[in-house]
């Protein structure tokens, strides 16, 4: 069975749900509101860990009441919380607000997630080391990022990155990455180009992988994804589903991505396996409650 270390945010989602979200000054008011664990690093550790994967978490929680329901939850889902460390701050807090077509905006408070720095990747290199799979985002510092990045590519630990939230990216880390799996919006700011149709994702593709980047695999929502490698441009379809909520579906995907390949999929065949993961993800509500079962993705995919 292939191993999976995940490095990244921790965080506590904030939900509030409203028909539409607020103009800029306007109050609206809301219909519910819920507290879920979050965080994109922690969600892909909780998505993988739902799949079944051996899966170990790198990250910091803060010293409140949010960080031992944390630590309790990943042990109840045998998550490894071997690579985390409390510290003397607020835990990381996600704002989110959800509307009744099941989209999102989000605010993110970074807390102890930023305080993860180089030294403490140093201090758990063994962890990622020992990893067939290195999941990274961008919710923590550039510079912890980047040396888990140098820890897997020296071991030859298979590294899948997610470039969110959208924002600069060091050439340095994009030469270190196998699979990167931005959305349309990510892409974007990446390249430059909006890929709004096949002829953008190919530019986009093409784009990235001119910046040292061996595969791009590229989100595109109910639409699937489009792959991108060695010049050529594949499209994999989605799965229509009732979408309730949106939040963690990227998280979802590259947690099923990852848990694919570990398992010996093709990668146009982990793609589709990480296209259902994320459909069924967006049918439940909250981040990682949504997050779906071995026997549910193979469901969907009629295994």
């Amino acid at each position: 069975m292939s191993r999976f270390c995940v490095a990244g945010s921790l965080n506590i989602d904030l939900v509030t749900r409203t028909k539409r979200f607020p103009k800029q000054g306007e109050t609206v008011q809301g219909e519910s509101f819920s507290t879920f664990t979050g965080g994109k690093g922690a969600n892909q550790a909780v998505a993988l860990s739902k799949l079944g994967a051996e899966t170990v978490m790198t990250g910091k929680l803060g010293n409140d009441i949010y960080a031992a329901q944390y630590m309790e939850y990943f042990r109840k889902l045998g998550i490894s919380t071997e690579g985390i460390t409390r510290e003397e701050t607020s835990t990381g807090i996600a704002v989110i607000t959800v509307d009744e077509n099941g989209e999102n905006s989000i605010i993110i408070i970074p807390g102890a997630n930023g305080r993860v720095d180089a030294a403490y990747i140093k201090e758990k290199k063994e962890l990622i080391a020992k990893a067939d799979f290195l999941l990274l985002q961008l919710e923590i510092p550039m510079e912890a990022v980047l040396e888990a990045a140098r820890t897997a590519k020296a071991a030859g630990t298979e590294i899948i990155f997610d470039p969110a939230p959208a924002g600069n990216v060091p050439s340095e880390l994009l030469k270190l990455v196998d699979i990167i799996t931005p959305n349309e919006t990510e892409a974007e700011a990446l390249t430059g180009i909006r890929p709004d149709d096949e002829a953008g994702f190919a530019a986009a593709g093409k784009a990235l992988t001119s910046k040292g980047v061996r595969t791009a695999v590229m989100k595109a929502g109910s639409r699937g994804a489009y792959i991108y490698e060695k010049g050529r441009l594949a499209h994999v379809a989605g799965f229509k589903v009732n979408t309730v909520d949106t939040t963690a579906a990227g998280d979802t995907f590259n947690a099923g991505l990852a848990y694919a390949l570990g398992e010996g999929m093709e990668l146009a065949g982990a793609v589709r396996f990480a296209n259902a993961a994320a459909a069924i993800s967006t049918t439940k509500h909250g981040a990682q409650d949504g997050m779906p079962s071995i026997d549910e993705v193979q469901n969907l995919l009629g295994f």
